[in-house]
């Protein structure tokens, strides 16, 4: 095993509230009366039996096997849940230990707005907004805040995700065309200009054939816009501690690299992209082109664990931890409420 410190003692990394504390028990009773099923996993990139065991547990302290590709540097769970427990998990656990609340919430919602004034900004500086009143489809859209943003800049908006209490809120509370289902569920009338995968290709099972399902879903100048939690930010993002960023809905854990090897073998080709990560692909006719990064990833995550107890002493950590100090001293959540009232007043000002 590649860092001892991932062995499997059940203890969480992360500080819980009662409600995620009682999502892990219910999680982990449906796991040991078999509700929940594994299955064994091969390189999606490589179809590889090569590879190499990381850890052997999660931020939630749950048994959670990463492994890396020797031959292509992906990492990801093996074994783990099937599909169908997977759904099972994303429509009754899954919200409620991730974001510790038991419904969706107002601030949820607009974090999820933050977020897609982010993608959009992203899209606009890369020239790759081309229409002003594009149909954007999001997968895994939530409750549906980052369509929203875009709704709100004009365009036509749809949106797909496996959580019923999310989709309800958004269609409810918000007006947003969104449905439960996967990406084959949807009928559209017509082919996305942008389709959105914000954090959600790395939960999804089958690659190949989600990659597939796109290529039909979309025409030649469609934009695949893929946001996933970059392994190699883990020093900015998560405190130099992969432990918090191992959890157990995740089951590959990408590099710009390995999301664009899966990508390539697929048909698709880079447009631009980065390590956080955020990248945009479009249909190709070129052969696929692999790139090996294990050795490159497998030193960034060994060399990451050595500096992990430095993290508060970096210009990262310092920045990070005099932010935190500032904003308890201001605290600010009592003020949150009313700055979003007014810029829900500026808006509607705005737009008359």
């Amino acid at each position: 095993m590649l860092l001892k410190r991932l062995a499997n003692d059940n203890k969480p990394e992360l500080k819980l509230n009662s409600l995620q504390k009682k999502m892990i028990t219910q999680v982990s009773s449906k796991l040991d009366e078999n509700v929940y099923k594994y299955e064994d996993v091969e390189c999606p990139v490589c179809d590889k039996k090569n590879k190499e065991c990381i850890g052997q547990k999660d931020r939630y302290g749950f048994s959670y096997i990463t492994k890396i590709c020797n031959e292509c540097g992906l990492i990801y769970t093996d074994p783990r849940m099937n599909q169908s427990s997977y759904n099972e998990f994303y429509n009754t656990e899954y919200r409620k230990l991730y974001n510790a609340k038991k419904t969706a919430t107002n601030d949820f919602f607009y974090s999820q707005r933050r977020k897609g004034e982010r993608i959009y900004k992203y899209l606009n500086e890369n020239n790759l907004i081309k229409n002003k009143s594009s149909l954007i489809l999001e997968i895994g859209c939530g409750a549906g805040g980052i369509l929203d943003f875009f709704k709100e800049k004009g365009h036509k908006v749809k949106g797909t995700d496996l959580g019923q209490e999310y989709i309800t809120y958004g269609v409810k509370e918000h007006g947003l065309d969104l449905e439960i289902g996967f990406l084959s569920d949807i009928k559209l009338e017509e082919k996305p200009d942008i389709i959105i995968y914000s954090h959600v290709i790395e939960h999804i099972l089958d690659l190949n054939s989600e990659l597939q399902m796109i290529k039909k879903s979309i025409t030649k100048d469609t934009i695949v816009y893929i946001e996933v939690p970059g392994i190699k930010e883990i020093h900015k993002n998560y405190q130099s501690n992969i432990l918090k960023y191992f959890q157990n809905a995740h089951t590959y854990h990408f590099t710009l690299e390995t999301l664009t090897n899966v990508f390539s073998k697929n048909g698709f080709e880079l447009i631009c992209g980065n390590q956080f990560v955020q990248s945009t692909f479009k249909l190709t006719n070129g052969t696929a082109s692999i790139k090996n990064d294990y050795e490159d990833v497998k030193a960034y995550i060994v060399r990451t664990e050595k500096r992990r107890l430095l993290y508060p002493f970096t210009v990262i950590g310092l920045k990070k931890y005099a932010n935190l100090f500032v904003l308890k001293a201001l605290d600010v959540s009592k003020l949150r409420p009313f700055a979003r009232k007014i810029k829900t007043w500026l808006t509607k000002n705005k737009q008359h």
